[in-house]
């Protein structure tokens, strides 16, 4: 496209200026579409209207009630940049790691906590297993100090709290305590000797 000087005679400018004028007069004969919609809006409006349908289809799952209570709202989910990792997904989600989980596949002999208090479950190892209290500390203090309580909602975990609850979960090595376990449980089964005074 470049600059042509204007009434000269040259072909495309005259037609250009001869259509201005009628459509400047009001010419019944020339179409002007003001009512068409950009391809922009119609994208949109689609992914939008995909958006609330996955929304409700999300709402009304059987399935996922765990990753459900942590992100409610998929649409904010999808603005989130979270590390993913091993950890944090079988929190997120209750699956893999824990004994809660592992049990229900015969993976494990039980559900329960090494710390014996309750079932090793997501909500468990958060809130109030003994065996993380030094790791929740910082995160209970960056909690508080928002002049929150302890616990939060889970989904506030993983919006407002993002930061401090992946430190948390990075602290958490389930490696390490499965080794645990697999030490307790051989250990209880070896028997123990006998002095000779017995």
């Amino acid at each position: 496209m470049k600059w042509v000087k204007a009434h000269i005679g040259i072909e495309g400018n005259e037609t250009a200026d001869k259509l201005a004028k009628e459509a400047a007069q009001g010419n019944e004969n020339i179409i002007i579409a003001f009512d068409r919609i950009p391809i922009t809006s119609v994208a949109s409006e689609i992914n939008r209207k995909g958006l609330e349908q996955l929304q409700l289809q999300w709402n009304n799952a059987g399935a996922g009630a765990v990753c459900r209570s942590f992100f409610p709202y998929l649409v904010q989910r999808l603005k989130m940049n979270i590390p993913i990792t091993p950890e944090f997904t079988a929190l997120g989600t209750g699956h893999g790691k824990p004994r809660s989980y592992l049990h229900r596949f015969k993976l494990a002999d039980d559900t329960m906590c090494l710390c014996n208090e309750r079932q090793q479950t997501s909500d468990h190892i958060i809130s109030d297993c003994n065996l993380f209290e030094a790791q929740r500390g910082p995160m209970i203090n960056k909690i508080e100090d928002s002049e929150e309580s302890w616990p939060p909602a889970k989904h506030e975990l993983t919006t407002k709290y993002l930061h401090a609850f992946s430190i948390f979960v990075k602290s958490i090595d389930f490696q390490k305590l499965n080794r645990l376990v697999k030490y307790l449980e051989l250990w209880c089964q070896v028997p123990t000797k006998r002095t000779s005074s017995e």
